[in-house]
């Protein structure tokens, strides 16, 4: 039987377009994943015992004895609950390719807002909770949930986003810590051109004891320079111009872009935090499927 349509995350263009995509993908994903790479625990309150010598005193339930003269200490137990947040960069600078829109979405954009629906349906579809969370002028949220209900709110509010803020993804990994209540997963997807703030809000995140993947998601253009001939090229931040003759600067800017790479890299892998490159035009799939098995043999 032949295997149906998937849409690419540059062909985008509609809720519908999105569910499509993200389903297809994720019953892809499914038949290498025989055991999910999310996980996560919660303690709950279970029930009272009586105080025994060695206890923890922090557990000790000072109310109680304050009525019955008796010491009780709380137990809990584990839940494997797992609460994740999505944080998707909106800045202008994930507008690129601006001159390749067949359908008015950059394919940098669309690649990074296809991911988070994948990643966000493996998480719901394994009974935990996912949200998603976006700064432009205002902070775009919708708070953790689950339920297959909450899906398509997900969805639906993943796919009115667009890359027209000013504010950079550090403001939204700013907020990620006021959202989760508790030590949760927080998967960052951008460009990361202001590395510096951002790093420094997914380190405070990590030590936090958060749980952060770092998605670096790129467009093939951007690493290789790719025009031919007198270009002007422009700062989506800024709107800053400047005319370049490629050839000549090729060589040079594809090896500071490779050290960029690979030092950002290294510094967000150092403390521990699982990392992804995506570029544009390279199979997704494949490179999340790569991903996500190493992970789930790393944790």
């Amino acid at each position: 039987m032949p295997r149906p349509h998937v849409v690419a995350p540059s062909e985008l263009s509609s809720l519908q377009d999105l569910e499509l995509m993200t389903r297809a993908t994720v019953e892809g994903l499914r038949q290498g994943l025989h055991r999910s790479p999310f996980h996560g625990y919660n303690a709950e309150f279970s029930q009272y015992r009586h105080y025994r010598p060695g206890d923890d005193l922090k557990y000790v339930d000072w109310k109680a004895f304050a009525r019955t003269d008796r010491l009780y200490t709380r137990q809990f137990r584990e839940t494997t609950n797992l609460s994740a947040l999505f944080v998707l960069d909106v800045s202008r600078s994930m507008d690129f390719p601006i001159d390749d829109k067949p359908l008015g979405l950059s394919a940098k954009f669309a690649l990074a807002r296809a991911v988070i629906g994948i990643l966000g349906t493996l998480v719901l579809d394994q009974g935990d909770a996912a949200g998603v969370l976006a700064v432009d002028v205002g902070a775009h949220l919708v708070p953790p949930r689950s339920g297959h209900h909450h899906l398509r709110l997900f969805l639906s509010e993943l796919a009115r986003l667009e890359p027209v803020g000013k504010a950079g993804v550090h403001e939204a990994l700013r907020r990620a810590a006021t959202v989760l209540k508790r030590c949760g997963l927080v998967i960052v997807a951008s460009d990361f051109y202001e590395d510096e703030p951002a790093l420094a809000e997914i380190q405070r995140l990590a030590r936090m004891g958060h749980d952060v993947i770092v998605i670096h998601v790129l467009a093939r253009e951007e690493l290789t320079l790719g025009v031919d001939g007198a270009a002007e090229f422009v700062e989506l931040e800024s709107g800053r111009t400047l005319m370049v003759q490629p050839s000549a600067a090729r060589e040079a800017y594809t090896a500071d872009v490779r050290r960029w790479l690979e030092g950002f890299q290294r510094r967000v892998t150092k403390e521990g935090i699982d990392y992804l490159r995506l570029v544009t035009r390279d199979p997704l799939e494949p490179a999340l499927r790569r991903f996500l098995v190493s992970r789930r043999g790393r944790h």
